[in-house]
């Protein structure tokens, strides 16, 4: 196809049918459309106090409420429950006892000579089976007076031994544990005894239904030494 300079020859053709003459007329080249110049996208702008978004999950919708965190169950506190151990152990002395009580030589002070006495005692479960509660009466020896005192055993749980404390009538205080073995214990004992700071070693035994032994060591630089026994019956 040729061209009349920027017009098609095609082009001049209808033009002459539909005015019946032949119009010439330099028309200048129709400019090609111009693309519109693209508008900037406007930045948003930045809020330092603005908190960042968080990536919508596949399947949720945007700016859905976040859903509240999972609470742990409270724990369930552990109840405290009385020694089985100790209970056992400690069923054979419950009771009413009447006690030979023999002291040894030298236990009431140097030169003092060995000595009997009565005691009477009584041992009861307290506190729920948490620990027993004992009482003594020991009766007027030629060099004592008459002594009252009370005593309690109890348990540790953490070191799985029997516990044991103690006060009477002249100032004695004693504290100790040890470890409960078959139908005895041993307690190392630290304390007070008549206002002086001494070691003992205190067992407790059972000797049958109506039976027990009772069996008391004192430390004074020379290792333990006997001090009193007690052989009582119910």
């Amino acid at each position: 196809m040729t061209t009349i300079g920027a017009i098609p020859s095609l082009f001049l053709a209808m033009a002459m049918v539909s005015n019946g003459s032949m119009a010439m007329a330099d028309t200048p080249a129709t400019k090609p459309a111009t693309q519109p110049t693209p508008t900037a996208k406007p930045q948003p702008s930045y809020d330092p106090f603005e908190q960042p978004s968080t990536p919508t999950k596949p399947g949720t919708r945007p700016n859905a409420p976040a859903e509240p965190l999972a609470t742990a169950p409270a724990a369930t506190p552990v109840e405290n429950l009385p020694s089985k151990e100790l209970e056992a152990f400690m069923k054979g002395f419950e009771g009413s006892w009447k006690c030979d009580t023999k002291f040894a030589a030298g236990a009431m002070g140097p030169g003092s000579q060995a000595q009997r006495a009565r005691t009477e005692m009584s041992i009861k479960k307290e506190f729920g089976g948490f620990s027993w509660h004992g009482e003594f009466k020991l009766t007027k020896t030629t060099t004592t007076s008459a002594t009252s005192g009370v005593f309690q055993i109890g348990y540790a749980t953490g070191t799985k031994q029997a516990t044991f404390l103690s006060y009477d009538s002249v100032g004695s205080a004693m504290m100790g544990a040890g470890t409960i073995s078959g139908d005895s214990v041993t307690f190392a004992e630290e304390g007070f005894l008549k206002g002086v700071k001494v070691k003992i070693r205190e067992t407790l035994a059972a000797k049958g239904p109506k039976r027990l032994y009772h069996k008391v060591e004192i430390e004074q630089g020379k290792g333990y030494q006997p001090m009193a026994e007690d052989t009582c019956v119910k």
